[in-house]
């Protein structure tokens, strides 16, 4: 494919995906048909499943690059060299930016329904990235050696954030509810086994 063919195919991408995100957070997932999608970026059905093989290929994608991006963006602009408590701030502040994204609250019940069938794939790279993150935080204010131990301490902080993340999302359950001076101490208390 030539280069103004693989920009114009990439272009005609990018419009259809920001149709479909629109649609998806208007609408709903379930709501939203390819025809939908089609007709508010001005092309043809046929054009959608050029680009994916289904709806849910496209709205995984879209969650994919969304998560991928906020994930990305902790993780560069994490302080550099922080005490336990600048630390926690910062992570309890990112969960609750991510909290109240309209991303988070009106499409998270749909990630985790159609997720099961799809392979994350920035996502999972991310996701590794900010476990790494923690990791290498606890290794800095830590005295132990343990490997493990920071390996785990790291994987418990990463879950606990990940669900404080999806406290204001649109689904029955489960529903995590985290008052956050409590969250925060509690995090704390979790580095300091670290000690």
């Amino acid at each position: 494919m030539g280069t103004r063919q693989q920009e114009k195919s990439e272009m005609t991408r990018n419009e259809l995906k920001e149709s479909a995100k629109k649609l998806f957070l208007t609408k709903g997932y379930e709501e939203t048909s390819i025809q939908d999608i089609a007709d508010a970026a001005g092309y043809s059905v046929g054009s959608v499943y050029r680009q994916w093989k289904s709806k849910q290929q496209l709205f995984m994608e879209i969650w994919d690059e969304y998560v991928s991006c906020f994930i990305r963006e902790s993780v560069i602009n994490a302080p550099k060299a922080p005490g336990n408590e600048e630390m926690i701030d910062y992570l309890l502040k990112r969960s609750n930016e991510f909290a109240e994204m309209d991303m988070s609250k009106k499409l998270y019940g749909t990630s985790m329904t159609l997720s099961a069938a799809y392979e994350y794939e920035g996502l999972a790279d991310w996701a590794y990235k900010y476990q790494q993150m923690l990791y290498l935080f606890l290794k800095q204010v830590s005295s132990t050696e343990n490997e493990e131990k920071l390996k785990t301490v790291a994987s418990i902080m990463h879950c606990v954030l990940n669900a404080d993340a999806m406290k204001a999302a649109e689904v029955k359950s489960p529903r995590y509810e985290f008052e956050q001076r409590s969250l925060r101490e509690c995090l704390l208390a979790i580095v300091n086994t670290c000690r």
